[in-house]
C-alpha cells in the first residue's frame, strides 16, 4: 500500500501528484526493497511527478524515517503498515494491486485513484526442482492446498497481512509468466538501472 506521513497534506493519491506537482522535488518516497524502488519510480515515470528517492538497506529503516517525517511517502507491504496506518501514525491512501484488497476494501486501488493500470502485487509462490517427477508435483500441489485453502491457514495469513490462495501448477506457470511481464515494462518505463 501507499502510505505517507501525517505532515503531507494529502489525504488521496489525486491529492498527492497535485501537491508533488506544485512542488517539484519537495516530496520524496522511502524504499527498503526492489518492489519500494520499482512502485516508487513508476508513480513518479507515470503521474509525471519529481519525487526524490531515499533508498534504505531494509524497509524497517525506511518506515522508521516516514513515522519520523524524514519521508513523505513509501510503498510498503500490509503486514508493517497496518498497525501505523490503524494508529494513525500513517495515512494509507491507495493498495497497489489492481483489485481492491479484502484486508483494506475501503482503500482505493491506485488505478481507481487515476494511476491507470498500476498493478503491483507482493506474493509468494512454492517451487519444486526442475525435472521433479510429475507425479511428485501433483501429490505436492493436493496436499499444499488442502493447507493453504484451509480457513485457519487463511485465517492466520490473514491477521500477519496476507490474503492467501492457492493455484494449479499451469496457473502459477501463468501467473509468474504475467507477472515478468508487468515487472519488466514498470522497471522498463522509468529507466530504472541495475544497482
Amino acid at each position: 500500500m501507499l502510505v505517507t506521513h501525517p505532515s503531507i497534506p494529502a489525504k488521496t493519491v489525486k491529492e498527492l501528484i497535485e501537491n508533488a506537482k506544485a512542488n517539484p522535488g519537495k516530496l520524496s518516497y522511502a524504499s527498503g526493497n526492489t518492489s519500494g524502488v520499482v512502485a516508487g519510480a513508476t508513480l513518479a515515470h507515470w503521474a509525471e511527478i519529481d519525487l526524490l528517492h531515499v533508498p534504505y538497506k531494509s524497509a524497517p529503516q525506511a518506515i522508521q524515517d516516514l513515522l519520523a517525517g524524514r519521508v513523505s511517502m513509501m510503498f510498503n507491504d500490509f503486514t508493517t503498515s497496518i498497525p501505523h496506518v490503524r494508529a494513525k501514525t500513517l495515512n494509507a491512501l491507495a493498495v497497489t494491486r489492481i483489485k481492491r484488497s479484502s484486508l483494506f476494501p475501503e482503500l482505493p486501488t491506485m488505478d481507481e485513484a487515476g494511476v491507470e493500470g498500476f498493478d503491483m502485487d507482493s506474493w509468494a509462490g512454492i517451487f519444486a526442482p526442475a525435472n521433479t517427477p510429475q507425479p511428485i508435483v501433483t501429490q505436492l500441489n493436493t496436499e499444499l492446498r488442502k493447507i493453504i485453502d484451509s480457513p485457519e491457514t487463511k485465517q492466520k495469513l490473514r491477521s500477519a497481512g496476507f490474503e492467501a490462495f492457492s493455484s494449479s501448477p499451469k496457473e502459477l506457470d501463468d501467473f509468474v509468466k504475467a507477472q515478468l511481464a508487468k515487472w519488466g515494462r514498470m522497471v522498463k518505463d522509468p529507466g530504472i538501472q541495475p544497482e
